[in-house]
Order: structure tokens, then sequence, then C-alpha cells
């Protein structure tokens, strides 16, 4: 065989080894092409090429794997749970409350040791210097209050023992967390409580802990809290503080009741049926002194099961008295719910409502009405009540003047939870107290 014909041979024979090797590749690569353009089309306005069971590689990866196999990864591979929100405007989360109040109460039982009392002695305030202000900035760095100076001022340039003005932000926020009335000054009462140990707040917070872990882990997405020793109201939604009010609730002879129940309806000028207890003790002798003031204060004698009023007189305050009757004062601006009462069912005769006692608002320690709870801004929680029913602030606004009574429905009604809680975890993550109203702490 000539020179000639061995070259064309060879090149015959590994010219088709070189053309199979390239089909095949071509082949494999199909699939890959196909892919690509599902993941990148073209700008042409066309749309992409839809994967069907027949079209989709045997490759393609899956979109969220199956639960078991989820399970069956190690904690560190595994998803991490949504967190819940948190902020100052988050509200408290009932499924965890009870149990982060114990680990704040095990904490204070280890401050207990480092705990030093302050040496007895005059309020201490912004300029003071001495040791009792070196023990009350120990005592606050203890409890987290303490956290150094405002602003680029070095820890070299503080002298412990003068009461400046990290250490008056520190006694703010003490008194802030403890419920107290802000005033940057160590004083009487400030220092008073600073003399409870951490022990004693263990208790408290295990306590509370307890009373927490009655309520519901799910209240709803929308809810309203009443926590009695914090003279306030909030409406939450989706987890976020989006109304917040002060109250006015019972005296110590008149307790605002716990319970959970729901907000059902608006009344705008509502009329008040004077519950017996009040009736006997209150309003009665009022009428027999005076009748006429009564009656000028819009207060008419009801039957019991009827509508028909009549005016004060001997014989109807006889027939209230003998518990056929009762009084009733009729709707307007004078009327003791005021503008706006919030029907919440309940056996004790207990509303959310509207006052004309607004300087107790002005108080900090606002214990005074007979049980029921009155509002600082009544008109701001009917509309967020009432505003997805088409009533916006106007509408409320217009719905309060004059003396027609008028009850609305509230569509999908928010839980109303009552509570007697003094000690909460926030949602800054810091511990808050509240008074012992009720005294029942003890």
């Amino acid at each position: 065989m000539s020179s000639t014909t061995n070259e064309q041979h060879v090149r015959s024979k590994y010219g088709r080894h070189f053309y199979a090797i390239v089909a095949l590749s071509c082949c494999a690569l199909l699939p890959l092409m196909k892919t690509a353009a599902v993941e990148e089309p073209e700008a042409t306005g066309e749309q992409p090429e839809v994967l069907t069971e027949q079209t989709l590689p045997e490759q393609a990866p899956r979109k969220s794997p199956p639960e078991r196999l989820i399970a069956d990864k190690p904690d560190s591979e595994k998803p991490e749970p949504k967190r819940p929100y948190s902020g100052a405007d988050s509200a408290v989360h009932f499924a965890t409350a009870g149990n982060r109040l114990r680990e704040e109460a095990a904490r204070y039982r280890e401050l207990n040791s480092q705990w030093q009392a302050i040496e007895p002695g005059l309020p201490l305030r912004a300029g003071d210097q001495g040791p009792r202000v070196g023990q009350l900035r120990k005592l606050l760095n203890l409890f987290g209050d303490y956290t150094g100076q405002p602003g680029p001022v070095s820890t070299g340039d503080i002298n412990p023992e003068r009461f400046d003005a990290g250490l008056q932000l520190a006694v703010e926020s003490y008194q802030r967390r403890h419920g107290m009335v802000v005033t940057g000054v160590a004083d009487k009462a400030t220092l008073r409580e600073l003399e409870r140990p951490p022990k004693e707040l263990a208790r408290l917070l295990e306590l509370n802990a307890k009373r927490w872990d009655q309520l519901p882990d799910n209240p709803g997405q929308r809810y309203i809290l009443v926590n009695v020793p914090d003279f306030r109201l909030q409406l939450v939604d989706r987890q976020r503080i989006v109304l917040s009010m002060k109250t006015v609730v019972g005296k110590s002879t008149k307790r605002t009741p716990e319970m959970t129940t729901k907000v059902v309806s608006v009344v705008f000028n509502p009329t008040w049926t004077v519950p017996r207890s009040i009736l006997l003790t209150d309003l009665l002798p009022k009428a027999r002194n005076n009748p006429e003031a009564m009656h000028k204060r819009g207060y008419r004698v009801v039957k019991y099961g009827t509508n028909t009023t009549t005016p004060i007189s001997d014989e109807s305050i006889q027939s209230a008295a003998s518990g056929k009757a009762t009084l009733r004062q009729i709707s307007g601006p004078g009327n003791t719910l005021g503008r706006v009462k919030f029907v919440i069912p309940n056996k004790q005769a207990i509303f959310l409502h509207d006052t004309q006692a607004q300087s107790l608002f002005e108080n900090h320690h606002r214990a005074y009405s007979h049980g029921c709870i009155r509002l600082q801004q009544p008109e701001e929680l009917a509309y967020a009540l009432l505003g997805q029913q088409g009533w916006d602030r106007t509408r409320v606004a217009q719905a309060t003047t004059g003396d027609e009574s008028v009850t609305i429905k509230v569509d999908d009604p928010p839980k109303l939870f009552i509570t007697y809680l003094t000690a909460w975890v926030d949602g800054l993550g810091k511990v808050n107290f509240r008074p012992d109203i009720y005294h029942r702490d003890k």
C-alpha cells in the first residue's frame, strides 16, 4: 500500500471517530440549552417556554424539599423559623411572655448577691456628689439602666460619685420601667422602690409569669389589651401596638374585674342605666337631697322591663329604692358615659367609655371609677374599630354631636382582654414593673 493510500485510510478512520464524538456531545448539551433558554429568555417580548413533565430535565432541582427531608437534616442545616416582630411598638407575645419572665426571674436571683442598698438620706438629683451617688450608680448599673455617659465622654472623665447626665438618664429609665413619674430625680418614691432586693422582684416576675400563662397563646390578629395596673389600653394589630391611650380604672373598693370578651358595638351619645350598686350607695341619696339638680343632669326614673321614664319624685325614688325601678341618664353632653360607649358582653355591667372628667387623665395614679374603664381617646378607638366599615374621623366626630343615640355593630369584633399584670418584658427586652394597686401580689 502506498503512503498516500495509508494517509487517506487514517484520515477516514479518525474522521469517523471525531464526528461521532461531536454528535454525542451535541445530544448531551440539548437539555442544558433548553434549561438555559428558560432561565434567561431573550428580551423579545415572547413568553419563556413553560416546562412540562415531558420537557422538564431530570436534573432540575425541586423548589422545596419534602418536610421529611428537612426533618432528617441536622439542626444547623434546617431553615431558621420566622422570628416574631420586636421593637418599641411591639406587643408582648402571649405565647412566650411567661417563659420570658421566668428567665428574667432567674437572672434577678443571680443579681441578689451583688445588690447593696443605698444608705438612707435625702433625695438625689443632678449635681449632687457623695458616696450615696456612687451607690445609686452601681445599683442602676446592676439593673441595666445605667449604660454610661451620653455623647463623646471618655470613661476616665467620669466621677462615679457625681450625679451627672448619664446617671440622670439611668434614673429616668428605672422610673419608666417601674411605672413611676419620670423626673430624673431619685426622690423618696424612687429610693423606696430601689430598696426592694432583686430576690423580691424575682418573686413578682414568677407570679406574673403564671398570670400570663392563663392568657391564650394566640389572642388573634387584632385585639385590645387593658392592663389595669398600667392604667393603659392598647389596640394591637398583627403584633404591633397601633393605638395606645391612658385609662381610668376602678378604685380599690370598686375594682375593675379581669375578663376576656369582645367589643361588639360602638354607641354614640349613649344613655346610662345606673347599676343597682351605684344607685343605692351614690345616686339615691343625692336624688333625695336635691331631686331638681338630678333632673337637670338628665336623670329620670325608669321601671325595670320597660322604657317608660318618669321625673324624679318622692314616689319614683321610693319605687327605685324598693327594686322596682332605677335611674337612667338621658344622652347628651352631660352624660356620665360621655359621647362614646363600647359594648362588651359581661355579667358585671362593665363598659369602656368616654368621660366628662378629663382632668383625671393628668394624674399618674388613675383608679377612680366604679369598675368601668374610662378612655382618654374614645373617638380614636371608635375610628380604629369602624374605619374599615366606612367611618372616617369626620363621620365619627359628627356622630358624637347632638342628643340622638346611635349604635353601630362592629364587624369582626376584636377580642378584649382586661388583665391584672404587674410585670412583663416589653418589645425592647426591658423588664417592666407596675404598682400593685389592688394588693394582689402579696
